[in-house]
């Protein structure tokens, strides 16, 4: 090959190198725009939340739960109140049943203010224990509804032969009572629970309160046990306005005997709520067994104790004896198979919820 064909060689195969690279510039630009445009979008839809932002519900179903509180605060001086202006009707009586109201009304006021406000402020116990109070506050409704279907006709039958009056108007007082222990125990729960279990409301409490918080380090259905063992030790509280009465393996306890197994329960039950939440295996174990032995122990003492006598050693006024009597709810009360029926519940709870407990290796 002479030089003018190497020449020519060389001039022919020039231009295929800037064709090349000609060609694959375009490409690579169109790329580095659609990767620019699709990083773009990215970062916009990473601006927009994954979920429907629920502040607004959080302080609607907030200020309802500050009203509420409201509410229960307000019955305390009107207890008292009514107790300064009448306190020769029945000292006993009102002794009895303001000791543990007033103390009820006061733990529902200063626990739904607290709430609420947290729910306002859109905090993750807030909705937590809102929901863990609104579910057991809905299975408390379902429960109550059951027991007026079933006492309240014999309680209606006997206020109109008692008082002599219309059918009419037993039936529209009786269907007043009915809607509006349905809205308390029914409605007003329901809705809490449709509203704080939205994943929606999760989410935007999750996004507004970042932090880890205590209720965060224990599940619901564990937490919800928790602090139903610490409500119960404050049953010493209440029993103490009755005298301690307390049934226990066939005989009724009261006094002091009543008043060290109460504190012996009260304690036990502290610890529980302690352990629990911690989700020490020792603690359902404890609770499993503490449960049966106080099944049985009612199981045993009301097959042979009626209610009524119940009742009389918790010195209840005759006039209020009259009434429960003359009602029927003691006689419609079967209270070994109430029993029965509710430790097949509760176990089947604690099975339940046994998969969260760890042992302490």
């Amino acid at each position: 090959m002479n030089d003018n064909e190497k020449n020519d060689s060389s001039q022919s195969g020039e231009p295929t190198k800037p064709d090349s690279v000609s060609g694959e510039l375009p490409a690579q630009s169109a790329q580095s725009t659609s990767a620019g445009g699709s990083s773009s979008a990215e970062s916009q839809s990473a601006d927009r939340p994954a979920f429907k932002d629920r502040s607004t519900g959080l302080i609607i179903f907030g200020l309802l739960q500050i009203f509420m509180g409201g509410c229960c605060a307000l019955m305390i001086p009107l207890m008292l109140l009514s107790l300064a202006v009448a306190p020769d009707v029945n000292p006993q009586l009102d002794t009895q049943t303001l000791v543990p109201a007033i103390g009820i009304y006061t733990l529902l006021a200063v626990l739904l203010i607290w709430l609420g406000v947290g729910s306002f402020l859109a905090r993750r116990w807030a909705r937590a224990l809102t929901l863990v109070l609104a579910w057991i506050w809905l299975v408390i409704g379902i429960m109550a509804m059951i027991m007026i279907a079933v006492w309240m006709p014999n309680l209606f039958n006997m206020i109109g032969q008692d008082q002599k009056i219309p059918p009419e108007m037993l039936l529209f007082m009786q269907v007043v009572m009915t809607g509006t222990i349905g809205c308390m125990y029914l409605f007003l729960p329901g809705i809490f629970v449709l509203f704080y279990q939205s994943k929606h409301v999760k989410a935007t409490c999750e996004m507004k309160d970042p932090h880890v918080r205590w209720t965060d380090k224990c599940p619901l259905p564990v937490l919800a046990m928790s602090l139903m063992l610490g409500y119960s030790s404050l049953s010493i509280f209440y029993s103490a306005s009755y005298g301690f009465v307390t049934p226990f393996f066939g005989i009724i306890l009261k006094g002091l005997s009543g008043g060290l197994v109460m504190l012996a329960f009260s304690l036990l039950a502290v610890y529980l709520a302690w352990a629990t939440y911690h989700l020490k295996i020792v603690a359902w174990w404890t609770m499993l067994i503490a449960y049966v032995t106080f099944g049985i122990s009612g199981i045993i003492t009301f097959s042979r104790i009626d209610m009524m006598d119940l009742y009389k050693e918790m010195d209840m006024p005759k006039e209020q004896l009259k009434i429960i009597e003359q009602s029927g709810i003691v006689d419609r009360m079967n209270l070994p198979l109430m029993f029965s029926l509710s430790f097949v519940v509760f176990v089947g709870y604690m099975l339940w919820v046994r998969k969260y407990f760890v042992s302490s290796s």
